[in-house]
């Protein structure tokens, strides 16, 4: 019985939203599937040239894992598919691989991906995105953003470029910006500036204009492909590939997906296992981001087990059809949100429109130029940048800052890879080095009150004979030891100290090495003459340290609150100080 109503429950989270599905909602989900397919065809071919593979493969990557998301997911906003940086990190991660054999290395490198998630979905390891900090991710995103615009500017010239950091690139660049391609640069920069210009002032012109605000973000977000069509079809009528030996994305297959296992050695798999792991852990992370976001502005809530049970699927299927990694792409998801679209319905019909283009209008993109493409990619990196929030991290934390620089730095220099896991070992390392010597300070009472503050900041009343530690980090084995040494200078600079309380305020867990050297405090304290009392300490502590002996050996008390502890053993004030005569009249 209990199996059962789990399963109709998570089939009701699932797929609720169809027993209200009605005509409305299709025609809202079918504009919204046509808007964000008119995106995603352009971007489809960008990012599957910035993973250095064949533009068919970007259009395979955006129909069936869209199906494994709807299916699977748990936003009903969120649009999958090839973005920048999963694509970027394609790029680094089969570059080592045989050139024939590259696209079977990128299907591998989705299918592993999606193993992955999915295993992580099945172990509920949602909270791995705790893991990775908001400085790490600002850090990653914006280095991976340069490096992608690095990148990209080959196609702009028109050269050839080598090198994968960020150094290399430039160095290659500066080396072949002498010999550009005029065409190439001319329709580069000519479309940078348009796409650009659009992005930063149509909307608000039209808005200006009287057009809805709703309808001119749309348009706003949809000119990029009338440049597109503008100069393929300039491009195509003047043949600039033969004439003037502009880059165009040439032939497109007119094929369905091919629906196979990716046949890669196993020394390809045992390559791709660290990237694939990295990979599934950025995807995971930078799609639950975007999703919450927009759950978040309609008041809904996304779960991060199903999530990446659902990223899994379609990581899953990209590989099984000649795709390469996916993940949430935060534009189109938004266009999604802004055209009306309601549920998963419009992955459905995304899919099928992206079908269509991979039958039908595949052979139209022939004389593409690479610099629109390029141009398209780097106007979309400007968003990417977080500069400012990189800043405004260095001001308030110093370790985030360290952290984010030194993720940054990596991506420029090792890759994005690295740059994640470099991000994430420091993140941990400072957490660790922090619990290592949790804040310990003396405390003292507010005069006339209940309130106690730190006595090194606030001017409060102190007593020699009864002392107040406050423990500021839960305990455990890495900051066991430090509470010995902190109570043991404590005892040695108050000669006169006969009580000692631990306020427990903000420990949330003792675990067993904790506990052995409270055990350890109570009897050196007791050596000393001095009794250990303990306040403020929490239901669910408490309860567990009744499993043990340590409450019955302990030679003072447990106080509910500070003040009660406070009440029953400060010493009483010496009245003679105040006068040396009584007066009886």
């Amino acid at each position: 019985m209990s199996a059962v109503a789990k399963i109709s429950g998570a089939v009701g989270r699932q797929w609720g939203w169809l027993t209200t599905y009605n005509s409305k909602r299709l025609l809202g989900d079918t504009v919204a599937a046509l808007v964000v397919t008119v995106l995603l065809v352009p971007q489809a071919l960008a990012y599957a040239m910035l993973a250095d593979l064949p533009p068919q493969v970007g259009i395979y990557a955006s129909i069936f894992p869209l199906l494994a998301y709807a299916l699977f997911g748990s936003s009903r906003f969120l649009n999958v598919g090839p973005t920048a940086v999963i694509s970027l990190m394609t790029a680094v991660a089969i570059a080592d691989i045989p050139e024939g054999q590259r696209i079977t290395g990128a299907a591998a490198l989705g299918f592993m991906s999606g193993v992955f998630l999915i295993i992580l979905g099945l172990l509920r390891g949602g909270f791995i995105m705790n893991f990775v900090s908001r400085s790490v991710v600002a850090a990653y995103i914006t280095g991976a953003a340069v490096l992608i615009i690095l990148s990209q500017f080959k196609h702009i010239l028109g050269v050839d470029v080598q090198g994968r950091s960020g150094w290399e690139l430039l160095s290659s660049l500066i080396g072949s910006a002498s010999r550009p391609n005029v065409t190439a640069l001319l329709i580069g920069g000519i479309s940078m500036v348009v796409i650009w210009t659009s992005r930063t002032y149509l909307g608000l012109g039209l808005v200006k204009h009287g057009m809805k605000a709703r309808t001119a973000r749309i348009v706003q977000r949809l000119f990029p492909l009338m440049i597109i069509i503008l100069f393929t079809g300039i491009s195509g009528v003047f043949l600039l590939s033969e004439n003037n030996g502009l880059p165009v994305v040439g032939d497109v297959p007119r094929t369905v997906p091919p629906l196979s296992f990716p046949a890669a050695g196993l020394e390809i798999y045992q390559a791709l296992c660290l990237p694939a792991f990295v990979i599934a852990l950025v995807t995971f992370v930078d799609s639950m981001s975007t999703a919450q976001t927009l759950a978040s502005r309609a008041r809904e809530r996304i779960d991060a087990n199903r999530e990446l049970f659902g990223l899994g699927a379609s990581n899953f299927v990209a590989g099984m059809t000649g795709g390469y990694p996916v993940n949430g792409s935060m534009s189109r998801s938004v266009v999604n949100y802004t055209a009306g679209g309601q549920t998963p319905v419009v992955g459905v019909i995304t899919a099928l429109l992206m079908l269509f283009t991979a039958l039908f209008l595949a052979p139209l993109l022939k004389y593409l130029p690479l610099a629109v493409l390029a141009a398209l990619i780097i106007v979309a990196c400007f968003s990417l940048f977080q500069f400012r929030t990189l800043r405004s991290i260095w001001h308030y934390n110093r370790e985030g800052g360290i952290t984010a620089f030194a993720t940054f730095s990596a991506v420029l220099v090792l890759g994005v890879q690295w740059g994640v896991v470099i991000g994430v070992i420091l993140s941990m390392t400072f957490h660790i080095r922090t619990t290592l010597k949790p804040h310990m300070v003396i405390v003292g009472r507010f005069p006339g009150t209940e309130h106690y503050r730190d006595a090194d900041r606030y001017n409060v009343e102190t007593h020699e004979e009864v002392k107040t530690l406050r423990i500021d980090e839960s305990l455990y084995y890495a900051n066991a030891r430090y509470l010995e040494d902190k109570v043991a200078h404590l005892v040695h600079q108050s000669p006169k100290m006969t009580d000692l309380i631990l306020m427990c305020t903000a420990v949330n867990r003792i675990d067993g090495s904790a506990l052995s050297s409270l055990e350890t405090i109570n009897q050196r304290l007791a050596d000393a003459n001095i009794k250990l009392h303990i306040s403020e300490l929490h239901s669910h502590v408490k309860e567990r340290l009744h499993r043990s002996h340590f409450l019955d050996h302990l030679s003072g008390e447990i106080f509910l609150s500070q003040q009660e502890a406070m009440r029953a053993l400060e010493p009483e004030p010496d009245w003679s100080q105040y006068s040396d005569h009584v007066d009886i009249h």
